[in-house]
């Protein structure tokens, strides 16, 4: 084996020193060892990076009942348009893993209700949740989902202007829910951009719960929702309603339930602590 001769490591400054490849033979083979040294190192920061880079996976959620309100996964189809939102925004997003579960329809919910009802956004749709997405949004909205007797839910004034409870396919109280996010949701809500938009309509005032809510780490801020708009150019599909709002992956997230009462409440925290992570497609 040829012997090394003596190589002196060089001063590493601002100036660069060529080496030549006798001399980076000899530094490997005489001890230096500047690639198991430095690569590992690098390794590290990669991986480092791109672990911030990537979300933490999460436990797929199970079914469970809040307060008497059964809530079952979103299935393979739901799931698909969260990963086409994924795909278009080229980012992790919120994805809701739990949902109400609908009231079974049959043949004269069909013929009846269920056929005149105002689109699949409407608070008397039927059948599983309407997704919608148009461009940086994702919206969800479900109605004439399983609630107990009691429930505090979607309501309407009479010409005498009584408030009364709408009724749903089976007969019971009416639920209507959204969940809604995307990366500009401020403009959205109130057409407004800048440091001081929020994404909620003026309709909607802060609520002040007996403790601090907190989805996935981030801080949540709840809302009350009047019963209609101030304004027609607002969107109104949340008048009415407790919503819920939150930051998860960069992404503005939003859940709301129909009626303002602890149940609804309750139900915001348990679907927005259930919501998952889509990541894009590879290409």
């Amino acid at each position: 084996m040829a012997r090394c001769p003596h190589v002196r490591p060089r001063r590493i400054g601002h100036r660069r020193h060529s080496i030549s490849v006798r001399e980076l033979a000899c530094l490997l083979c005489g001890g230096y060892l500047l690639v198991s040294l430095v690569a590992p190192a690098t390794a590290q920061v990669q991986s480092a990076a791109f672990a911030s880079a990537t979300p933490a996976p999460r436990a797929e959620p199970k079914p469970e009942v809040v307060d008497g309100v059964p809530l079952i996964p979103t299935t393979k189809t739901q799931r698909a348009e969260c990963q086409s939102f994924a795909d278009h925004l080229k980012r992790p997003v919120p994805c809701p893993g739990l949902l109400p579960d609908p009231i079974p329809v049959s043949t004269a919910d069909a013929g009846g209700p269920c056929l005149h009802q105002v689109g699949a956004f409407s608070e008397t749709s039927c059948g599983p949740a309407g997704i919608q997405l148009d461009g940086d949004l994702f919206e969800l909205s479900q109605a004439n989902f399983e609630v107990p007797p009691g429930y505090v839910g979607v309501t309407y004034q009479q010409y005498s202007g009584t408030i009364v409870p709408l009724t749903s396919i089976s007969g019971g109280p009416l639920g209507h829910f959204v969940f809604m996010s995307g990366t500009d949701l401020p403009y959205v809500m109130t057409h407004k951009r800048g440091k001081g938009a929020v994404p909620v309509p003026s309709y909607c005032a802060p609520s002040n719960p007996a403790s601090r809510i907190r989805v996935h780490g981030s801080v949540a801020e709840l809302y009350q929702c009047a019963d209609s708009r101030t304004s027609a150019f607002q969107i109104e599909i949340v008048t009415g309603h407790t919503l819920l709002v939150w930051n998860d992956a960069g992404v503005t997230c939003e859940v709301s339930f129909h009626g303002h009462s602890q149940v609804n409440v309750d139900l915001d925290v348990a679907v927005a602590n259930a919501t998952t992570l889509e990541s894009p497609r590879k290409r």
